[in-house]
């Protein structure tokens, strides 16, 4: 499989929080407080379940580490029925010279265990004393230890309590939890990882003679030529060359009707080729392809930061310490009030019953989720947090060229002066326009596909048209094509335009030869999605450097569309910042480089996959496809994922005050404690999982 190096350099926005270290496994968060060291995890949990699989240290290493954890979860197993001995009715000569074996053998068998299971909260719990963190391994571990050493004086004297069989189920079922926890996160967040997996390795190259020759991924190089057969995908974004086809973009954009596709339309890495025979110009490879694009901010989003960060943050900071005073006062109690043993037990539920494991994950594993949610229908999300700022947006702004239009301009009339064939108004506008990549010009391109007249002295006026020569029957023609202002001394009564539609005119020789009427219609989406997000009780508006005729005409045919005309780049900054200081979390949606500013200042910046290179930079948001009913719904995921990520920590902090009470009074053994602490966390994965299944959008019409 070819590497995709994902790093890149991206653009910060004002309202981004700087990226955290993610977990090795499972790939959330480690935290602000955590520093990574190599291989880092966010629990013991993730590094067992990591390893044993493989995936860090290799085979060996794992089957090494898998077997360890089942000896020691034999023995514990061993220490915990044999422990039944000492509590079965006998008589009391019987149970006096039997007690002193067990006692001694619960010990041996205890011992291994203790070693082979609390070893990797050892590992980390020494970790985060070093970096004078208290985490809840090291509560863990200090509970255990306790209650094995105090067992083991009890066996050494020949009398007093033991609780080999609590420490022992403590730490059998801790490890099992957290393996199956970690487990289930690790499947959560690995959602797009069949993408990667069902990249090409090979692609069929054909040279300048003609010929194939099969090569690796990693030798395609932008403007090569490759062939894609029926049932293949394709290995690199690029363009139709030769060939029809129905190529399926699922993966990509989230679409389920294939598109069609021909000699000029382009194509995106990964997607399938159906039914037609294709060759293509490789546009971009590796790194630069949409696929990559799409991994890459995944990867961002899981690594900067998630919803309620600073609350979640400030929690987890206080909680492990106060949780440790607690115990303290706990030990401190029961101590007094009965016995030692009675408190080591109490003291051990409260710090088994208060993990803030589910607290810890309530948070990035929901944004975590509803990102590949988002991704897998065509929304790339690129930080976690967006979902909060998304979900309490009040505003939403629109350009308009490109954004809510489809910024492919057409020809909707022709008008032909006296005297002038309309073949010979469109042949000679259509030579002009060659040399131009304005929208107008590759719309004028298309009026005339025959052979056209040679054109010399090509000149573009920025803002106007173009002009040159024009060789019309062996003579050189001046010729112009653009705007009125650009042939303005042609002395003739041009026509007047309608409002939201273009005119361009042509002259040749100074002479009036007629006018073509272009028009840039709204994209299909746009009038449900701006109807969506009006329904919701957002404010839509259109901000736009055109006319304001020409806005007023467009706007009016989308109900609930506000607009601004005429406006500059600073000018949408300043509406846009103005939104932000009222506190409406604004959305602002653009694509070009005039919209950069606005982009740079929104609570969220959304952009299409067609916009600029800055844009995309810019951009929190990339709505692949191009279909803006996708923002509508990406607000409500966002509205979801909030109140699931709420809800969650709600649970976890009812969950652990309850649990805590409960432990203090005495009324909690260790070993429920244990389990607790485990289907409290397994809880809030499930609850999160529920965004995985969260409906995706309609295709638009």
């Amino acid at each position: 499989m070819p590497a995709l190096a994902l790093a890149g350099p991206v653009a910060a926005s004002p309202y981004q929080a700087p990226p955290l270290p993610l977990c090795h496994h499972c790939g959330l968060p480690l935290g602000r407080r955590q520093r990574q060291t190599g291989d880092s995890y966010c629990c013991t949990g993730c590094a067992l379940a990591h390893r044993v699989t493989g995936g860090a240290e290799g085979h060996g290493r794992a089957t090494g580490l898998l077997m360890a954890v089942g000896v020691g979860a034999f023995l514990a197993m061993n220490v915990m029925m044999l422990s039944f001995v000492l509590y079965s009715d006998g008589g009391e000569s019987d149970q006096a010279s039997g007690e002193a074996w067990v006692r001694w053998a619960l010990l041996l068998l205890a011992t291994p265990a203790l070693v082979l299971l609390g070893g990797p909260f050892l590992g980390r719990g020494l970790t985060s004393l070093r970096e004078r963190r208290l985490d809840t391994d090291a509560l863990i571990l200090v509970g255990v230890s306790a209650a094995y050493l105090l067992s083991a004086r009890s066996v050494l004297l020949g009398h007093g309590p033991l609780y080999l069989d609590t420490a022992m189920g403590i730490l059998l079922f801790v490890t099992l939890g957290r393996y199956l926890e970690a487990a289930a996160r690790a499947r959560t967040t690995d959602a797009l990882q069949t993408l990667v997996q069902q990249m090409p390795v090979t692609a069929c190259r054909v040279d300048a003679r003609g010929e194939e020759r099969q090569v690796a991924i990693a030798e395609l190089a932008a403007g090569d030529r490759v062939r894609v057969r029926p049932g293949e995908r394709i290995p690199a974004d690029g363009r139709v060359e030769a060939g029809e086809a129905s190529v399926s973009q699922a993966e990509i954009t989230g679409e389920p009707a294939p598109l069609y596709c021909r000699p000029g339309s382009t194509v995106a890495a990964c997607t399938l080729n159906l039914d037609g025979d294709l060759i293509l110009t490789v546009a971009r490879t590796g790194s630069e392809t949409t696929v990559a694009r799409i991994l890459r901010l995944v990867e961002e989003a899981r690594a900067s930061g998630y919803p309620l960060a600073p609350l979640v943050d400030r929690v987890a900071g206080l909680f492990v310490p106060l949780v440790a005073l607690v115990a303290l006062a706990t030990f401190g109690f029961w101590s007094l009030r009965a016995d030692t043993g009675v408190a080591l037990l109490n003291t051990l539920s409260v710090l088994l019953i208060a993990c803030p494991c589910a607290i810890g994950i309530a948070t990035p594993l929901v944004a975590t989720v509803a990102a590949g949610r988002a991704a897998s229908a065509g929304v790339l999300v690129r930080s976690g947090q967006l979902f909060e700022r998304l979900a309490r947006a009040r505003s939403v702004f629109f350009d308009k060229t490109g954004t809510l239009t489809t910024g492919e301009m057409r020809v909707t009339a022709a008008i032909a002066g006296p005297g002038v064939a309309l073949s010979a108004l469109k042949s000679a506008a259509a030579a002009l326009a060659a040399g131009s990549e304005h929208p107008a010009s590759r719309a004028l391109r298309e009026l005339d596909s025959g052979p056209r007249p040679r054109v010399s002295g090509f000149r573009a006026v920025p803002g106007r048209g173009v002009e040159g020569e024009v060789w019309l029957d062996g003579t050189a023609r001046q010729g112009k094509l653009g705007s009125a202002e650009l042939i303005a001394s042609v002395g003739a009564a041009l026509p007047e335009p309608e409002p939201g539609k273009t005119l361009v005119h042509l002259s040749l020789d100074g002479a009036w030869q007629g006018s073509f009427i272009l028009e840039d219609k709204p994209r299909p989406s746009a009038g449900r999605a701006v109807a969506a997000l009006a329904a919701r009780g957002l404010g839509v508006e259109l901000l736009s450097g055109d006319n304001a005729g020409s806005v007023a005409a467009f706007a009016a045919g989308i109900p609930g569309l506000a607009a601004a005309a005429g406006l500059s780049p600073q000018d949408k900054l300043e509406r846009v910042r103005c939104a932000a200081e009222a506190g409406q979390h604004p959305i602002m949606v653009g694509d070009g480089i005039n919209d950069a500013p606005a982009l740079s200042s929104a609570a969220v910046a959304v952009t299409l996959a067609s916009g600029t290179d800055l844009a995309r930079e810019l951009a929190d948001v990339t709505l692949l496809g191009g279909d803006l009913s996708r923002l509508p719904w990406l607000i409500t995921l966002a509205e979801r994922t909030l109140a699931i990520a709420r809800g969650n920590l709600i649970w976890a902090f009812s969950y652990n005050s309850i649990g805590i009470g409960l432990a203090v009074a005495g009324l909690l053994h260790p070993l429920f404690g244990a389990v607790g602490m485990v289907a409290s966390s397994l809880l809030v994965v499930l609850r999160s999982q529920r965004l995985a299944r969260f409906p995706l959008p309609q295709e638009s019409p």
